[in-house]
């Protein structure tokens, strides 16, 4: 017996190598179609991601205008607070001038008297100075003694006697001093 092949060998050969290339190209297209699944859902994720920073950044602005907010509260505190400082020292100048003013008038002895009361020489607040005449030495120490008393508001006194005026018009045998006398208030609680 004979046999007698049909298909000669190259037709087998074409058939091998289309059946090759027909797996080569499900394979590929297998590959591809991966590959364009996985760029899919990264794709997916990508726009996800976008859209969280999307709300994140609107979240942010939304805290940007309550930063404003809280800037503007902090910086009426700190306004308030400079305010009150100052208010914390005027009314501290005015204590220690009223308390000034209030020992110089009740310390003024008779044959005493003030003709001009300064607050504030040399740019300090808390310098006083005050002149006035005397009709004896003794009265204008007596004066300064009674500023000087321990546990007093005024302190750090100075005295100076400018000069001895004419006598009076009223009484010629009375000889009136002029003088100076510089001082400070005490701090509260001291």
């Amino acid at each position: 017996m004979i046999k007698i092949n049909l298909v000669p060998v190259k037709e087998k050969k074409k058939r091998q190598e289309f059946f090759i290339i027909l797996c080569s190209v499900f394979l590929l297209a297998l590959v591809i179609s991966g590959m364009l699944l996985i760029y899919a859902k990264r794709k997916a994720v990508v726009n996800d991601i976008n859209k969280q920073i999307v709300e994140v950044d609107k979240e942010a602005e939304s805290y940007k205008k309550e930063e404003d907010e809280i800037d503007a509260f902090n910086a009426q505190k700190d306004s308030l607070e400079a305010i009150k400082k100052v208010m914390t020292g005027i009314s501290e100048i005015q204590r220690k001038v009223l308390a000034g003013v209030d020992q110089l008038g009740i310390n003024l002895p008779e044959g005493v008297w003030l003709t001009r009361i300064e607050e504030g020489k040399d740019k300090d607040a808390n310098l006083f100075t005050i002149q006035g005449y005397a009709v004896s030495v003794e009265k204008m120490k007596a004066y300064l003694s009674n500023l000087q008393r321990p546990g007093g508001l005024l302190k750090e006194a100075t005295f100076d006697e400018k000069n001895v005026a004419a006598p009076l018009a009223t009484n010629p045998n009375v000889k009136v001093h002029q003088f100076i006398i510089s001082f400070r208030v005490a701090d509260q609680g001291t």
